[in-house]
């Protein structure tokens, strides 16, 4: 009976505790900010890059090739070639998914900034889909020991291409 007193009243004690140390909470003010000036807002407004859109843009404007995603690869790598007199700022793509017998397995759609002079190719890396390391794509090497693995292909599509003025 004293013991169940003695161990009723500690728990109490723990709860007291707890609570009291609940109730400090943690400081979120936050000292030494201050406002942004009228100039440095306009010298931030006069570097940023003027844009040009172009949805479904013309496909001899843009070229992807060079595809790659070994099986245990946690990124998706292409090259990008900008066909166009102007330099690229970004681009948004989908890539589908697909089986051996053209099933498709997924589908996702990326906006990825690249800078892309005119007639130069930069590479582009995304992270990959495949959060298992179950599939590899069928030009990449199958690495060795590999019992269960499956192959896939992919269609990349641009949607749009963001074009600096």
């Amino acid at each position: 009976m004293k013991m169940s007193r003695s161990l009723s009243f500690g728990f109490y004690i723990l709860c007291v505790l707890m609570l009291a140390s609940a109730a400090f909470g943690q400081r979120t003010t936050r000292h030494k900010l201050r406002p942004a000036t009228a100039a440095s807002a306009a010298d931030a407004s006069a570097d940023m890059v003027q844009l040009d859109t172009i949805v479904a843009p013309e496909p001899r404007m843009l070229g992807v090739n060079g595809y790659d995603k070994p099986l245990r690869s946690r990124r998706e790598t292409f090259f990008v070639t900008n066909n166009s007199d102007a330099e690229l700022a970004s681009i948004a793509f989908t890539i589908t998914y697909y089986d051996t017998s053209r099933r498709m397995l997924h589908k996702v759609s990326h906006h990825v900034p690249v800078r892309v002079p005119a007639s130069e190719t930069r590479q582009v890396s995304i992270k990959s889909w495949d959060t298992q390391f179950a599939f590899y794509h069928v030009r990449s090497p199958l690495p060795r020991g590999t019992v269960q693995a499956s192959p896939y292909e992919v269609a990349i599509s641009v949607d749009t291409v963001f074009v600096v003025r």
